[in-house]
Formats: C-alpha cells, structure tokens, sequence
C-alpha cells in the first residue's frame, strides 16, 4: 500500500484530488458571497420606497418639531407589519434620535455615515449601496432611506431592511444549508475526481510506466528491449528518444563486445606472427651454433640468408603494427601537397615491375586526358598504391593481368584496381580492411604478409577524407576502387 501512494501515478492523482476539493470550496464560497450581494440587491431595489412611505406617515408627526410619543405609536403599528425591519431616526449629522428594532437591544453605535444615504436618496433607490448597521461594529446591511423635516431641523429616515431577527433565522437555516450542500457536494466531488481523475491519469501515466519498464529492463541488461510509446506530445518525443538512446546503448555494447574480441584476436595474431619469424630464427642459429664447424660455406650462407629474410619479416610486422596504431590514433596527419597522381602511379609501378615480371605479370594503367592535381601527403598515398599493387601481386597467378584505371568525375579522383586472380569470397569480402584479417580460404597466397597491409590502406584513405570499397565479381578476380576528393 505505501509503494502506491510512492508511484507518480498516485501523486498526481492526489494533486488532482486536491485541486479539485480546493477549487469547488472556493467556487461554493464565491457562489455563496454572489448569492448574498445579488439577494442584498434585490432586496433593496424592491423596498427602495419603504423609507419614503414612513417618512409621510411621520411627516405630520413631525412638522412643528420631534416628537418621540407619537412616532413609537405610529412606528409601532409598522413593525408589527414588518417585524424584520429596523426603523432608525437621524438628525442632519447622522447622529440617532430614535430607533425601533425587536428585539430592543442597546445600539452598538451611535451615528452612521451619511454618505451611502445621500447616495441612495439623490439615485432614488436605484444605485446598489449598503448602509451601516448601528447594532454591529462593522457589518453593512441593505437598506431604504428618505428625507424627514422635523420642525426646521432636517433628518432622515433609515431602515435596516434585514434587522438582528432577520439574520438569527437567517443564519439557523444557513448553518443547516450550508452543512448540508457542502457534505453533498464534497461527496461528489471527491466521488467523481475518483472516477475521473484516477482513470483518467492512469491512462495518461500508462506510457510513463511502459517507459520504466524499458529503464528496468535496461538495467538487467536486455538491451534489445524497445517501448511501444506512441503519440506526438512530450512523452511520444521522449518514447522515440529513449528507443533512440537504446538503440545507441546497444550498438554501443556490440562495438564494445567487437573491440574486446578484436583486441583478442590481435594479441592472438601477433603471438602466432612473432612466433614465426622467431622460432625459425632461432632454430637456424642454434643449427649454426651446434654445427658451427660442419657446416660448409654455402650452408652458412643459406642458413644466414633464411634468418636475414626472418628478420626483415619481423621487423616489416612491427613497423607495421607501430605504423597503422599510429594513423589509428591520429598521431600522424597528411602533409599535403598538390601532385600528378598518375605520375605517382607510374613510379610505383616501375618500382614493383621486378617482381611482376618473376611471376610474368603484366600491369598496365590508363587514365582520362585531363587528370587535375591532387592535394594529399606524396609518401601516404604511395604506400596504399604499393600495398595494393602487393597484394594484388601475391593473389595473381602466373601470367596473370593488374589493371589501374584513373577517372576524373564530379570533382573525385576515381583510383579502380583489378587483377584476375580467384577473388575474395563472400563471407571474407566484409572483413579485409580488418587487422590480421588473411583470407586464405579463397585465395592462394604466395608471400606470407601480415595481414596489416589493407588495414593501413584504409586509413590512409579515410585520412584523406576519401573512402576504399572492394568488390569481387563471380569469377572476375578482386576489384577495388578508391574515391578520393579534389577539393
């Protein structure tokens, strides 16, 4: 029970609760206080000539001064027509000569403010003003008023249209009125902020609560889980939002799960890779320790020329391995410069042309007519071509053809490599510009390599805010292409 009223749902509703209580006792009182002012005004307007009537039943009374004897005879008669009236008698100063009121009761005050009455007088009854009531301290009542002349002496004749017998049965039946509308009307209103109100914001907050359930179900790791949050207010926008954060978190994770199982597999590569080089090392100089006298001139030689071969393949991996954690981490920016691509094609050619020409490999470029200059880093983009070309080399049989093609298109230097080797599978083509990644499944493999050659090329590239892409038509060997920007 104390974990519901904890709940937002329960909170709000309560607020709800209370607004609506505190809202219908403030409408009953300003009903109430309009009630009373408007009966107040109906009043007098209907007896805005009592006043008048009883100051010409007392005006020949009174015509050659006051006579207190036979105004209580004739002002007696009056109020046993009207016993609710109080009848008040004021000299030109507002002072009271006279009062007749039942019951009697001593005056609490004994002048009045004559400004309201002037105002009713001079109005003939018509304007709305409230008088003061001698037997209270402060309270204004309703009343008539009309000029008397007593002897030379102006003053006037004031009636309290709703006396202290008015306001005792007044008040017995409002104190049973008021008790009884007020309990009705707070059962109701509570009876129908229940219904309504608790419905109504459990509707409301039912999207609140499937969006806990996602934080919930986040926090004991289902990162899959989305919520069905719909609609165009603020708690659609934040459903969408946290379907978007969730999306974020657990591609975040994936990534986080692919960087552990990559950092797992590099250290598993570069053990196998080092161990090699290093065993065969090794190997061959513990042959030359033991067999030191043995062994003739030109097994020497070979044995040296075998380790020599280990030791450049070790010392290729590490420099590759520094050289690619370097353009990962952005420790080493292009320092461009405007150049002849094509120009630099040709002279990596010329540079691997041995090589080809063992394997009777033939590499042929061709270019647009109009190639522009391009700005990049010279040594950067050499190396890509020379890694490319290597590859493409080591996976070309005998006899086989490298095609590079130069195009110029929408202010994009287009760079297209083929070769006809067997091409890359499927399931290997997502994953060659990855480190260490060798698919030697689908393609023959003539130099051993480290499997860091492509990862660098990619880098590189992206370095220069271009983009490499690889493709391998059935049976038409590796196609790749690289799209680097002129401006």
């Amino acid at each position: 029970m104390i974990t519901i009223f904890r709940s937002f749902y329960a909170k709000i509703s309560l607020i709800f609760l209370l607004l609506i209580l505190i809202l219908g006792a403030g409408s009953l009182v300003i009903a109430f206080s309009a009630a009373e002012h408007l009966f107040d005004e109906v009043e007098q307007l209907l007896n805005r000539e009592y006043a008048a009537s009883i100051a010409s039943e007392l005006q020949p009374l009174v015509e050659e001064g006051f006579a207190l004897d036979e105004i209580k005879e004739a002002i007696h008669y009056m109020m046993v027509l009207n016993p609710m009236v109080e009848i008040y008698l004021l000299d030109e100063e507002g002072r009271i000569l006279a009062y007749f009121t039942h019951p009697e009761e001593p005056l609490i005050r004994q002048s009045i403010d004559l400004t309201p009455l002037k105002s009713f007088i001079e109005s003939d009854g018509r304007q709305a003003v409230l008088g003061a009531d001698p037997r209270t301290e402060s309270r204004d009542k309703p009343f008539s008023a009309a000029a008397l002349l007593m002897g030379e002496d102006p003053g006037f004749v004031y009636v309290i249209l709703r006396g202290q017998s008015y306001d005792r049965s007044l008040k017995m039946l409002q104190s049973s009125y008021y008790l009884q509308s007020g309990l009705s009307t707070f059962f109701f209103a509570f009876l129908a902020t229940l219904l309504a109100g608790f419905s109504l914001f459990f509707i409301l907050t039912r999207r609140l609560r499937n969006l806990s359930s996602g934080v919930r179900a986040f926090e004991r790791g289902q990162y899959d889980y989305r919520t069905d949050i719909r609609g165009k207010d603020e708690l659609g926008a934040l459903g969408r939002a946290f379907n978007e954060m969730a999306a974020s978190i657990e591609n975040g994770v994936e990534r986080l799960h692919m960087a552990e199982q990559q950092r797992t597999d590099l250290i598993a590569n570069i053990s196998h890779d080092l161990r090699s080089p290093l065993t065969s090392i090794r190997g061959h100089l513990e042959t030359i320790l033991l067999k030191d006298e043995k062994l003739t001139v030109p097994e020497r030689r070979n044995f040296l020329e075998i380790i020599l071969k280990n030791v450049s393949s070790f010392q290729k991996l590490v420099e590759e391995l520094f050289d690619l954690a370097k353009l990962e981490s952005r420790q080493v920016l292009p320092e461009k410069e405007p150049f002849q691509f094509a120009e630099l094609v040709q002279d990596v050619i010329l540079k691997l042309q041995p090589q080809a020409e063992k394997s009777n490999i033939a590499i042929h470029m061709k270019h647009s007519d109009e190639i522009p200059v391009l700005e990049g880093d010279i040594g950067m983009l050499e190396r890509v071509l020379t890694n490319l070309l290597e590859n493409a080399l080591s996976h070309t049989p005998d006899g086989g053809e490298i095609q590079i093609s130069i195009l110029n298109e929408n202010d994009q230097l287009i760079i297209l490599l083929t070769d006809t080797g067997p091409g890359i599978s499927a399931e290997d083509l997502p994953h060659i510009f990855e480190r260490f990644y060798r698919a030697d499944k689908s393609r023959d493999r003539r130099s051993p390599g480290t499997g860091l050659g492509l990862a660098i090329v990619k880098e590189i590239v992206n370095l220069h805010g271009g983009i490499i892409q690889a493709e391998s038509p059935q049976g038409s060997g590796a196609f790749f292409r690289i799209i680097l920007p002129l401006k």
